[in-house]
């Protein structure tokens, strides 16, 4: 092999390796990037001794720029959770449907929430 060649070899071998690794790097780099966790989350409890005829538990609430969070869960479960993507101030309603009736809402209750810790704790009377 001449000397020339030899020469453009050692030079451009490490040159190509370099191109390969730094590609394959931002390849695996340009990933997209996962959801932020939720900022708190927020437990609602009752007592689900006290729930008498089988119906559902609603927690509906949204903040100041009007983002809505919401979960339901069967009266008897005794307790609710939902994840706020930020704290402040939340306002909504908590409220309680019958099964066989989606349509009728009753007790509601409205809400004022100040969202202010990683875990927010709140006990409240069971909605019948």
């Amino acid at each position: 092999m001449a000397p020339g060649m030899q020469c453009f070899i050692w030079i451009a071998s490490p040159i190509a390796f370099s191109l390969v690794f730094w590609a394959a790097f931002a390849a695996c780099i340009d990933a997209p990037v996962p959801d932020t966790p939720p900022a708190a989350r927020i437990v609602a409890a009752w007592d689900p001794l006290a729930c008498g005829s089988p119906h559902r538990v609603v927690l509906e609430l949204e903040d100041d720029a009007g983002a809505m969070i919401a979960a339901s869960t069967q009266c008897s479960t005794g307790m609710l959770t939902l994840d706020a993507p930020h704290w402040g101030i939340y306002r909504g309603r908590l409220y309680a449907w019958e099964l066989e009736d989606e349509v009728e809402i009753r007790s509601v209750m409205t809400i004022r929430m100040t969202v202010d810790e990683p875990i927010v704790r709140w006990w409240v009377a069971t909605p019948p």
